[in-house]
């Protein structure tokens, strides 16, 4: 983590510049694999030019106001008397979505810029939110923030405390 001079810290100094992102036609199925893979919140969705164009979460495939609300979904599929008889067919269907299908398309994001303590005060605001995308001007993006990235300096401080 780099502090500029004057010891400030911003955005850019604490983001994750390694970004897992996925695109809006990858199948629902293959980002809940990223997500318990990687044990993400979330995944930035970007276009071919690498431009932040949503955003998916582990909320967003369970939450009830979402297109597919994955839970009611299994539920519905078990009580269905005539599932049996379309049970491929609905498999065929799930197998279809797309994280646009659910993705939410007017993500939070973060420019480089922000300081440190406008940081966590937009996590707090915004605490269903995780991890925010950093972008720059043209919308590209540059990395994401996480809660953990955010709790980083505490680390970083208490490790160089344990010296004294």
């Amino acid at each position: 983590m780099k502090k500029t001079e004057d010891g400030k810290i911003f955005s850019k100094d604490i983001m994750t510049k390694e970004v897992v992102a996925v695109h809006p036609e990858t199948p629902l199925l293959e980002v809940a694999k990223i997500l318990a893979e990687h044990n993400f919140d979330g995944v930035p969705v970007v276009d071919n030019e690498n431009r932040v164009v949503g955003i998916v979460t582990e909320y967003d495939l369970i939450n009830k106001t979402s297109a597919v609300h994955l839970p009611t979904l299994q539920v519905i599929l078990r009580n269905l008397p005539q599932f049996k008889k379309e049970e491929a067919h609905f498999q065929e269907e799930i197998l279809e979505l797309k994280v646009m299908d659910i993705m939410n398309k007017e993500p939070l994001c973060l420019a480089p810029d922000v300081p440190y303590d406008e940081v966590i005060k937009i996590f707090r605001e915004h605490h269903r939110v995780n991890p925010i995308p950093v972008i720059d001007a043209d919308k590209k993006i540059l990395g994401v923030i996480s809660r953990f990235d955010v709790l980083r300096p505490f680390h970083v401080l208490q490790g160089v405390l344990k010296y004294f």
